[in-house]
């Protein structure tokens, strides 16, 4: 028995042995990485200086936002601070602060003319100016040249084009006899804000829809075509639903965008002959007057960005179903 478990034990290993094995895991090449130290310390770096400066000031100031819509402070030095608890929230709804109600109203017709004017325009842009030509390139460059601008600049050059005493429109219009204050009027102001919309920001949809149509297979128009389909049906068939995913990325865009505008409006009416959506009514209530009701204002921005959510979360699920159900 004493042999037997001697016999079983494992051989002890010579020094010629273990210098084999050594020299095997030496040989053996290590996992190589991506980055070098330096750079994943900068990778780190980089991220957290990112994050923290998201945090400073995005989520810092919102809930800022969130503390002062609950208090009646209105930044005036010396001025004491009081808790309203919901009473800026609950003044929305009565005759206390009056616009909210006509506010709600131009804010849903601003985004929904918005939303399908500039995707509607975009996708026509970009059936004329996905090609490679010098055409298509200069096309492309105009239609995108009004983002780079800025909104000041924007609204004072349609100011300019719709000025009531002697702006080119204003002589365009009267040689069929209509004569208006355009941005200054209540039946004018709201098409020509939505308009401006549109057109400062339908280049960056163009360019989102020119590069979806890129990436459709030209083997699927040719095949199309052999078998007889005709240019709608290929459209129907092929480009919609092959833009599916482009269209969710663009609406969503449109429909935040439009929420959230105020800077255009406020460079063009200033909240006034109707265009006074929830974004304008929080900046004039916030800012607009000596006496400002930072409080309310921060109220009516809260429920603006409720009421973004209400309406974007539920259009992102359903184009995200359509998407699965083009795609599975």
């Amino acid at each position: 028995m004493t042999a037997l478990r001697l016999g079983s034990r494992r051989p002890a290993v010579t020094p010629a042995g273990a210098s084999a094995a050594t020299s095997r895991r030496a040989r053996r090449p290590k996992p190589t990485r991506l980055l070098s130290r330096p750079s994943r310390v900068m990778m780190w770096g980089g991220l957290l200086l990112g994050v923290g400066v998201y945090v400073l000031f995005a989520i810092v100031p919102m809930v800022g936002n969130v503390i002062i819509s609950f208090t009646d402070y209105t930044a005036l030095p010396g001025a004491a601070v009081h808790n309203l608890g919901f009473s800026n929230y609950t003044s929305m709804f009565s005759t206390e602060a009056p616009g909210f109600d006509p506010a709600i109203v131009a804010t849903l017709v601003f985004v929904v003319a918005v939303t399908l004017g500039q995707n509607l325009l975009a996708l026509l842009f970009a059936h004329k100016l996905v090609g490679g030509g010098k055409f298509a390139a200069v096309g492309r460059l105009l239609v995108f040249l009004p983002i780079a601008l800025g909104v000041t600049v924007v609204g004072l050059v349609w100011l300019l084009i719709f000025n009531s005493q002697e702006g080119p429109m204003t002589s365009f219009f009267g040689l069929f006899g209509i004569h208006s204050a355009f941005f200054g009027s209540d039946n004018w102001a709201m098409p020509l804000v939505i308009l401006v919309q549109i057109w400062q920001n339908v280049g960056f949809s163009t360019l989102v829809f020119i590069g979806g149509l890129r990436a459709i297979d030209p083997a699927l128009y040719e095949a199309a075509a052999m078998d007889g389909v005709g240019a709608w049906q290929r459209l129907r068939r092929i480009t919609f639903p092959l833009l599916a995913p482009f269209v969710t990325l663009n609406v969503m865009l449109a429909v935040v965008g439009a929420f959230t505008t105020y800077n255009l409006i406020y460079v063009l009416t200033d909240g006034q002959y109707g265009t006074q959506t929830l974004g304008m009514l929080s900046y004039n209530v916030a800012f607009g007057s000596f006496n400002s009701n930072l409080g309310y204002g921060a109220a009516v921005s809260v429920v603006l960005f409720l009421v973004t959510l209400i309406v974007a979360l539920p259009m992102l699920a359903l184009l995200r179903r359509r998407e699965r159900r083009l795609f599975g």
